[in-house]
């Protein structure tokens, strides 16, 4: 719905002094110090009825307006202006990236501290395994019928038991050789579609390596990247003074089966944002990005924080993380 061009700088008021206080504002102050054309009487009519709209709400009966979950949507969609870091902000992330990052592991500890410390909310980074690239296939011996498959990757290795069967040490050799040649520099995701992969190597050994690639696959989840930083930051804030919000927050962060549908998309760098967070937890937004890798591997970042988040600054750390990101990883 379209408002009124008084509509929309009253709102703009009310969040605004929201995001800077945390507190209700009155239709008097927002004549004070934001309107001071137009008389008391209007503002009240008019927050009234963007009180109808959806936008606003009463903490108290007597009490001043707070910015619903629905009015900062409106906000950050229609009327929320860009917001540049400041000198100190950019320079803490330069710093923070201008080490040699040897791995992608390394790349995402960086990155959720570093969004956490920049924007000064809880941050979530994510990277599935099926994204990791295939460096190296080992199959190792361990006894007549058992065997150890290690996969290494650019995100970590994967190391499980398989029972082969019976098979001799130069057939390991020869299937390992195979097996690299036909996986090494690839997504662990080619080893979902190896039915794709013509060979007549392949073939030979096709029932060593469907167990080798089953094996591989059950374990695809012993390097899903999934990290958190800054719970803490919720403390900062006057919202999760209530212990029972607080502890609702923690656990939000704890459960990556709630968080992943949220931040992980197919999206390059499109900006989301979760007014309200989830159904299980309506007192926190959550604003994500997805990043296109060099390789085609996709890296998802969240900031998680109260409703009554500087989007804004929040829109613009995920930006200028993703810059540097793609600076390094264009760049191996």
């Amino acid at each position: 719905m379209k408002l009124s061009k008084r509509k929309e700088k009253i709102l703009k008021a009310v969040v605004e002094s929201n995001l800077s206080s945390g507190e209700p504002i009155s239709s008097k102050a927002i004549q004070k110090e934001y309107l001071p054309d137009v008389s008391s009487a209007t503002i009240r009519n008019e927050l009234m009825s963007l009180e109808e709209l959806g936008y606003l709400a009463h903490i108290h009966t007597s009490s001043g307006r707070v910015p619903t979950s629905e009015g900062y949507k409106k906000y950050v969609q229609e009327l929320m202006p860009t917001k540049k870091l400041t000198t100190t902000e950019l320079a803490t992330i330069q710093s923070n990236f201008t080490n040699k990052l040897v791995n992608l592991n390394d790349i995402i500890e960086r990155s959720a501290k570093t969004i956490s410390d920049v924007a000064n909310y809880a941050s979530v980074v994510y990277m599935g395994a099926s994204d990791a690239t295939i460096q190296q296939i080992k199959l190792v011996s361990i006894s007549a019928r058992s065997q150890l498959v290690v996969v290494v990757t650019d995100m970590g290795a994967i190391s499980e038991m398989a029972d082969l069967g019976n098979v001799s040490e130069e057939d390991l050799d020869e299937a390992t050789k195979i097996m690299c040649k036909l996986f090494v520099g690839k997504p662990l995701s080619a080893l979902e579609n190896r039915g794709q992969i013509v060979s007549s190597e392949l073939l030979k050994y096709k029932e060593i390596f469907e167990k080798i690639i089953d094996t591989i696959i059950s374990r695809d989840d012993a390097i899903k990247k999934f990290r958190v930083a800054g719970k803490e930051k919720f403390m900062e804030y006057p919202e999760f003074e209530d212990i029972t919000k607080l502890k609702r927050a923690i656990k939000l962060l704890d459960n990556s089966d709630e968080l992943l549908p949220v931040i992980a998309n197919d999206d390059d760098i499109k900006i989301n944002i979760e007014f309200g967070g989830t159904a299980e937890n309506p007192d926190c937004s959550i604003v994500t990005a997805t990043y296109k890798l060099k390789g085609d591997k996709t890296f998802s970042a969240g900031i998680v924080g109260p409703v009554r988040m500087d989007y804004a600054k929040a829109i613009s750390v995920l930006k200028e993380v993703s810059d540097k990101i793609k600076d390094i990883t264009d760049k191996e």
